[in-house]
């Protein structure tokens, strides 16, 4: 395991993407023999993906460096690995409902300039950590794609990226002792 996570987390970003581009190729191509599902083609790609990603950031844990304290109850691997623990039973609970022909099948075609803002917003959000830290770029980044789903209610545009916020310091930092990145702005505000 500590081979194949120092193997992903050598690669740069844009291998990533490519190692991703292979793995929705080979699920598209292994889609192909299945007519019922084929309907579902989209949604499945979207789910394989996740897992995909989850998968990515469990093998990349064990090439972290863990302190050797036998007090630590949780270092930088407890979170990515929780993540990909429940995206498993998750996934497979929405795959379930496409093999049973109850989902609603894809759409013919998507809107390309949503995908297009909800990228960019995803990358600008993941760029803006360093400056800003994870909570305020987190809470953008729910706003920004709330906005683009054609979300606009203010209470809604509001209570879910401050929720968000109030659980991610508190399930992550509180109970996990994950320090989230805080920025540099606001490291310097605070001294």
């Amino acid at each position: 395991m500590a081979q194949i996570g120092r193997f992903f987390a050598g690669h740069n970003v844009l291998t990533q993407l490519v190692f991703l581009g292979v793995v929705l190729a080979i699920g598209w191509l292994g889609l192909r023999p299945f007519k019922k599902l084929r309907r579902y083609t989209g949604q499945i790609l979207v789910l394989l993906g996740i897992l995909w990603i989850g998968l990515l950031f469990y093998f990349v844990t064990y090439s972290f460096r863990v302190p050797r304290f036998a007090s630590v109850a949780t270092t930088g691997a407890t979170v990515p690995r929780f993540w990909f623990y429940v995206l498993i039973p998750i996934t497979l609970l929405a795959f379930i409902p496409m093999l049973k022909g109850h989902e609603v099948p894809d759409q013919k075609s998507g809107n390309i300039w949503r995908l297009g803002v909800v990228f960019a917003a995803l990358v600008l959000s993941l760029l803006s950590f360093r400056f800003i830290g994870y909570y305020i770029s987190s809470a953008v980044f729910l706003v920004v794609v709330m906005w683009v789903l054609d979300s606009r209610e203010k209470v809604e545009l509001i209570v879910v990226p401050v929720g968000w916020v109030i659980f991610s310091y508190f399930f992550f930092y509180r109970l996990l002792y994950v320090r989230l990145p805080i920025g540099t702005l606001f490291s310097r505000l605070l001294g």
